[in-house]
C-alpha cells in the first residue's frame, strides 16, 4: 500500500513538474513572440503587380459587345505603417496604411480597331485592418481587409500618337493573406498575396475617332515582399 501510495505522488509530481514547464514555456513563446510583431512598425516593399486577361475590359456605349484586355505584369514600389496589439497569446491586430508608386499596365486592343488602351496606375493607398496568427516565435500568417483609392490615367495610341488623356480615381476594397518571418533585431519580412477590387468604371467620351465606351477593371492581383521595422 505505501509503495502503491508512493508511486501515485510521484505520477502526480511528474504531472504538476510537466504542466508547469509547458505554462513555462508558453509564456517564453508568448513575451519572445510579442517582442517581433507588436507595435508600430514602418517597411518598403517590392511589389509584383498583374492582370489577367478578363480581368479589364471595355465596351462602346449603347452596344453589347465586351472586348476583353489582354493580361500584363509590372513591378513597382510601395511603404507600409501600421500598429498591431497583441489580444491573445496567439493572435495579434491592428491597422495598416499602404502605399504605392506607379506602375503601367499596356492593354494592347490591336485585333479590335488597331488601338492600343494604355491605364496607368499612379498613387494607390490603401487602409485597412491587419490581422495575424503567431505559428512559431518566428513565422505568423498574417491577412488584411481595407478600402482602396486608385489614381488611374487612361489614354490611346492612335497612329503612333498618345492621345485621349484622363486620370480618374476608383475607390475600391482589397483583400491579402500572407506569411511573416521573424528576422530578428525587430525586424520582419513579410510575403502576401493581395487582390484588389473596384467598385467604379472609367467612361470616356467619343474622341480621336473613337466611340464612346466604358473601360471597367474589375480586379487587379500583387505579390509583394516586405521588410519592416517595428519601433
Amino acid at each position: 500500500m505505501i509503495i502503491t501510495k508512493l508511486i501515485k505522488q510521484l505520477n502526480f509530481i511528474r504531472i504538476i513538474l510537466l504542466s508547469v514547464i509547458f505554462l513555462n514555456s508558453q509564456i517564453s513563446f508568448a513575451q519572445d513572440a510579442n517582442k517581433w510583431n507588436e507595435g508600430t512598425y514602418l517597411g518598403t516593399s517590392l511589389i509584383f503587380n498583374s492582370i489577367e486577361n478578363g480581368d479589364a475590359y471595355y465596351n462602346n456605349v449603347n452596344r453589347s459587345v465586351v472586348y476583353n484586355y489582354d493580361s500584363d505584369n509590372e513591378k513597382s514600389k510601395g511603404i507600409k505603417i501600421g500598429h498591431t496589439k497583441s489580444l491573445t497569446n496567439n493572435i495579434f491586430a491592428g491597422p495598416e496604411f499602404f502605399y504605392s508608386k506607379e506602375k503601367s499596365l499596356d492593354f494592347n486592343d490591336n485585333s479590335n480597331g488597331g488601338v492600343i488602351d494604355t491605364i496607368r496606375f499612379l498613387e494607390n493607398y490603401n487602409i485597412g485592418l491587419r490581422g495575424g496568427y503567431i505559428i512559431n516565435k518566428d513565422i505568423a500568417l498574417v491577412l488584411g481587409v481595407g478600402f482602396s483609392n486608385q489614381e488611374v490615367e487612361t489614354s490611346s495610341i492612335t497612329s503612333g500618337a498618345d492621345v485621349d488623356r484622363q486620370l480618374n480615381t476608383l475607390r475600391g476594397k482589397y483583400r491579402n493573406l500572407g506569411l511573416l518571418f521573424n528576422l530578428g533585431s525587430s525586424f520582419n519580412l513579410e510575403i502576401s498575396r493581395q487582390i484588389n477590387s473596384f467598385d467604379e468604371s472609367i467612361s470616356k467620351d467619343s474622341r480621336s475617332g473613337r466611340h464612346a465606351h466604358t473601360i471597367t477593371i474589375d480586379k487587379t492581383k500583387s505579390t509583394s515582399i516586405t521588410i519592416s521595422k517595428f519601433f
